[in-house]
């Protein structure tokens, strides 16, 4: 039983970097796209708690397919610029 709120991308938006979590279920890929479809990053983590670097990406909304042995999930991503 595979629920689409049992990944968690945090901080959302983000200046640097992501966070994603899942309920003790390994993520087995992770591709990060950008709004026209272009693939930008892929992984193979196999584990349930990944980091995503961000400090090189444009500002903007980016979409994280993660793949698990009990389905797969959509999330939308956003890099913003820090202030600081």
């Amino acid at each position: 039983d595979f629920e689409l709120t049992s990944i968690q991308a945090f901080p959302n938006p983000t200046s640097d970097s992501w966070t994603l979590e899942t309920n003790n279920i390994n993520m087995t890929s992770i591709q990060v796209f950008d709004v026209l479809g272009k693939q930008i990053l892929a992984l193979r983590p196999n584990v349930n708690n990944v980091v995503i670097d961000a400090t090189n990406l444009c500002n903007g909304l980016y979409f994280a397919k993660i793949n698990t042995d009990r389905g797969s999930s959509t999330l939308k991503l956003i890099k913003k610029y820090s202030f600081t």
